[in-house]
Order: structure tokens, then C-alpha cells, then sequence
């Protein structure tokens, strides 16, 4: 799970971090707060598209940290995100806990590291679909296609026939 995040000169936020806590975590807030920015770093930390457009005005970087923690998380799910960071060539720190961060310059020049190691922005993505999950505005509309209805029941619904 995500135990907490960073956030450096994205969009209007020039400096932010959050804990988070197991379970369900709902971002609330006035309009012009920053919850898009935010939810914005979480889908880089998860190896989403890098726009250099959301680089603060003024800055040369933006820059998104998340620390990750699996004492609470399921031993299978433990096993593939460990795995994905191992064929990554990274690993877990001192504490077991894996650091995810990506870095989109002004440029448009976009880097990520996992478990202290260059990574592609993909791997970044493998990891973090183990370990997180985001639910924006108008995600329920996904809902509406036939196939992804499929896979949230193949997601949530036991194999038949174990």
C-alpha cells in the first residue's frame, strides 16, 4: 500500500506530502485546492503519461515520491510486486519498504526510479497496479463497455470450478 507520497512543483503545488493510512482514502477539497494535481502525481507515481505542461511555472522539475509498505498487503500480491522489483534490479530498503519516485523535467524529459534503480515508466505501472488503485471522477462510466465489465468480475468473482 501506499503509506505516503511527495510532491514537488506540480501544477499550483509547490510543495506537499500526505500519509496514508490502510484501506480507503478519499481526496476532498474546494475547487483550485489541488486534488487534479494530486491525483495527477499519483498517476506518474503509477507510470502514467509525463506532460511537461504540469511542471509548476517557473520550475525545472516536478518531482513525485511514494513510499510503499507491504506488512499489511497479502503474501501473493507481496510476491509479485517483490518480483517486479527484483527483475527491475532493485529492492526493498532497510525497513522492507520500496520507494517508487518519478521526475518530469520542463523539457518534457520524464524519469523513474523503483527500489533505488532507474526504471521504465511501465515497470513503474506493474508495480504500483499491485499495490494501489485510483478512482477519479466519471470512473464508473469505464463500467459502460461490456469488456470492462467482464474484468471486474473475472477481478472479484472466484474461478469456478476450484
Amino acid at each position: 500500500m501506499l503509506a505516503d507520497i511527495a510532491i514537488e512543483n506540480l501544477g499550483v503545488i509547490p510543495a506537499a506530502s500526505a500519509e496514508f493510512s490502510s484501506g480507503l482514502t478519499v481526496l476532498t477539497g474546494e475547487t483550485g485546492a489541488g486534488k487534479t494535481m494530486v491525483v495527477t502525481g499519483l498517476r506518474l507515481l503509477s507510470g502514467g503519461r509525463a506532460d511537461a505542461s504540469r511542471v509548476r511555472t517557473g520550475s525545472s522539475q516536478a518531482v513525485v515520491e511514494g513510499r510503499f509498505v507491504t506488512e499489511t498487503v497479502p503474501c501473493d500480491i507481496v510476491e509479485r510486486a517483490t518480483g517486479i522489483v527484483s527483475n527491475a534490479g532493485g529492492s526493498a530498503d532497510e525497513n522492507g519498504e520500496f520507494l517508487a519516485v518519478r521526475s518530469v523535467s520542463a523539457n518534457g524529459r520524464s524519469k523513474a526510479h523503483l527500489g533505488g534503480r532507474a526504471v521504465p515508466a511501465a515497470t513503474l505501472s506493474d508495480f504500483s497496479d499491485e499495490l494501489l488503485t485510483i478512482h477519479g471522477q466519471n470512473d464508473q462510466l469505464r463500467l459502460l463497455s461490456p469488456e470492462r465489465q467482464l474484468d471486474a468480475l473475472d477481478r472479484f468473482i472466484p474461478t469456478l470450478g476450484e
